[in-house]
């Protein structure tokens, strides 16, 4: 199912400005120093990405929506930016650091879904290499604040003015749909979009990587990098190959 809100030119207009650089951003960084080569799943503007191919690192970006990339493309023409779905993508190379960030994970919906990009990471991963993804712990919830009152926030675009962003949403934690909404304070004009996602478990995610032949190191709890808790509002992820698949 085409989602609009990374596949509409309409809407993706607005994705920079809603999605500013994060703290998690500091983070991805750091812990790509080290790398020579990186790989980014699911890089959507590149925002990102840009600063982890600084110092001439070789980077390629992965994403599957052309509008996204398009943007991406403006911003920098040292990194390799490809359409594909990372499911099945297949490079002959591998890479030092391979990320998905921004809760991209959480768009893959089945186990099966799971199963092929941790794959993905397998097959393109060093031996001594790391990956690191996230996704929003299930037991915290999060979504129970996706409302108009609690999710609203502000920012300026520069042919619309100040625009007004919210979400709303249906469903729990096995399939959720949410949907963002931008509305023009000067005109009234309202965007809309709605994406699915899905919040598989800690338990789920590390067997699944496991069956893929991966390890996970450590999962960090929120973007202070606290050890995770059940009651953590994330869950980041770092790890690299098993080493008796090595």
């Amino acid at each position: 199912m085409k989602d609009r809100l990374y596949q509409d030119i309409d809407l993706v207009q607005f994705y920079d400005y809603d999605n500013p650089w994060t703290e998690s951003f500091d983070h991805f960084v750091r812990w790509s120093k080290e790398a020579h080569n990186i790989l980014d799943l699911g890089c959507g503007t590149g925002t990102l990405t840009i600063e982890l191919a600084k110092k001439d690192k070789r980077t390629i970006a992965i994403d599957i929506a052309e509008e996204m990339l398009q943007e991406a493309s403006k911003k920098s023409d040292h990194i390799i930016w490809k359409q594909a779905d990372i499911r099945t993508i297949k490079l002959d190379e591998k890479f030092d650091f391979i990320l998905l960030s921004g809760h991209a994970f959480q768009v893959f919906l089945t186990d099966e879904d799971r199963l092929e990009v941790f794959s993905t990471i397998r097959e393109h991963l060093n031996k001594n290499g790391i990956f690191v993804f996230d996704s929003r712990n299930p037991l915290g919830k999060e979504w129970l604040t996706w409302n108009e009152a609690e999710s609203s926030r502000n920012f300026i675009h520069p042919l619309y003015g100040k625009i007004k962003a919210w979400n709303t949403c249906t469903g729990d934690a096995d399939l959720l749909t949410y949907h963002t909404f931008y509305q023009a304070e000067a005109s009234g004009q309202i965007w809309e979009a709605s994406s699915r996602i899905a919040f598989p478990s800690k338990e789920n995610i590390i067997a699944l990587t496991e069956q893929a032949g991966l390890k996970v190191n450590m999962i960090y709890g929120d973007w202070q990098l606290n050890e995770f808790r059940e009651n953590s509002e994330e869950m980041i992820f770092v790890g690299g190959l098993q080493t008796d698949k090595i």
